[in-house]
């Protein structure tokens, strides 16, 4: 069908994202790129439906981009995991990382 085709062309360019991302974390500065790699890491384990490896991944993006003071990419990083928590039943949990995001 045409939303799985859809679907399939956009967690390929996630993918091919994800891979450019880690060869900058690892050639050219990991501590301006780890966080953007955790949390590209972290929608692929959802998508793939990985959810444990996909809850570890978004508190990794949220904790590195809080060490590096990616004040923005802290709360985008917050906001993706409370849609995480909500799409997986999860909406008490959700609320705290929606919370976080805002401030």
């Amino acid at each position: 069908t045409n939303d799985r085709k859809e679907s399939t062309k956009w967690i390929r360019r996630g993918v091919e994202c994800k891979d450019k991302i880690e060869k900058l974390s690892d050639l050219a500065s990991t501590w301006n790129f780890q966080n953007k790699l955790y949390l590209l890491q972290a929608e692929e384990q959802f998508c793939s439906r990985n959810f444990g490896m996909a809850e570890t991944l978004y508190d990794a993006a949220i904790l590195s981009s809080k060490m590096h003071k990616f004040v923005n990419e802290e709360a985008l990083a917050n906001e993706l995991a409370g849609h995480f928590y909500l799409e997986t039943g999860r909406r008490n949990r959700s609320g705290h990382y929606f919370s976080q995001a805002f401030e």
